[in-house]
């Protein structure tokens, strides 16, 4: 009989113990965030994570890079005289290439972080999370 009353009050301690420890859980709303998305929210941070490495370090540097050195030689070459003038070109090129292309490395490496974060998000492991061109 002792065995029996210790069993039920230790069985009434733990219930008053775990009813507050679980009532965020019953204060959850499961309509609102359907299951789908808690399963797949750690795909989507993976392929989040991936996608601003792989755009942040490799795909919008080199994008942004070149399109930057390009700016860079043609108003170089404008300020020469004819921006789109051969001669004018080839005499800014060993200047405004390479300055552009680290400018624009520079700042292509936080648009690229930006870029494949939430591009990975939206779509895990898609080419858009990875390159820095606009989805058409």
């Amino acid at each position: 009989m002792l065995f029996i009353k210790r069993l039920l009050s230790s069985a009434i301690i733990v219930g008053c113990l775990i009813s507050p420890a679980l009532s965020p859980v019953y204060g959850l709303d499961y309509e609102a965030k359907p299951v789908h998305s808690v399963i797949a929210a750690p795909f989507k941070a993976v392929g989040a994570v991936s996608g601003a490495v792989v755009c942040g370090l490799f795909s919008a540097p080199l994008d942004d890079g070149f399109h930057a050195g390009k700016k860079a030689t043609t108003h170089i070459a404008g300020a020469f005289g004819d921006e789109n003038g051969r001669t004018e070109q080839l005499a800014a090129a060993p200047v405004g290439y390479p300055a552009g292309f680290v400018v624009g490395g520079v700042r292509g490496i936080g648009r690229g972080i930006i870029h494949g974060a939430k591009k990975g998000w939206e779509k895990p492991f898609s080419r858009w999370s990875f390159v820095t061109t606009e989805e058409k």
